[in-house]
């Protein structure tokens, strides 16, 4: 068995927008305008409780903000936000429909992030249902490229060996430290590439 693991952001979902503006977009809806001092805030106080793993990232960093007095009508706006700028590569589904249904070929999903957050993502873009297993960095405690991510996604797909897939360094490396056959995706289709980097033929 082949297990194919897949990156979300920058992979499996691309933005349209820089993440900054789609902060600036919840910020708008929820108070009306998005300040500068709130952005910069919001960023600072996003990355030390992403890094950090504190819970709900989202919503201390904007419960930090000077004058944010209750963090989750922004954090639903934020979501909102990524999930409209979000969408998959052309003929990802199609891509992944004839992946899913390769013999010996399982997909898998290994993303930094909050779990809950990035299914939320993946469920609106009508990807889920292709995926055996999702790992997310926040459930192990560690990001890629620690192997930590890596190792636990084999215990939950089990199989011969594993790809990943995705645009980032952290997904290379990780990748290779943990013994895995990277592929670095740089835009297309899903069909053929990840499935040659191990050697497995889709059916088409």
């Amino acid at each position: 068995m082949t297990a194919i693991v897949f990156d979300v952001d920058g992979t499996l979902l691309r933005s349209d927008r820089p993440y900054r503006e789609l902060v600036a977009d919840a910020i708008e809806t929820v108070r009306g305008d998005a300040p500068a001092a709130w952005l910069d805030a919001y960023e600072e106080a996003f990355f030390e409780s992403f890094f950090a793993f504190e819970p709900e990232p989202v919503e201390r960093a904007f419960d930090r903000i000077d004058g944010c007095s209750d963090p989750e009508p922004y954090a639903t706006a934020l979501l909102e936000a990524e999930i409209e700028a979000l969408s998959p590569p052309d003929g990802a589904h199609d891509d992944l429909e004839r992946l899913a249904a390769a013999e010996d070929v399982a997909l898998g999903v290994l993303t930094n992030g909050v779990r809950d957050w990035q299914l939320a993502k993946l469920r609106a873009a009508d990807l889920a249902e292709y995926f055996d297993a999702v790992v997310a960095s926040y459930e192990v405690g560690a990001h890629k490229p620690a192997t930590e991510p890596y190792r636990v996604l084999e215990e939950r797909l089990p199989a011969d060996r594993y790809a990943m897939v995705g645009d980032s360094d952290d997904d290379i490396d990780g990748a290779v430290q943990a013994g895995w056959t990277p592929h670095r995706y740089d835009g297309g289709g899903f069909g053929d590439l990840p499935a040659a980097a191990v050697g497995v033929e889709a059916d088409r």
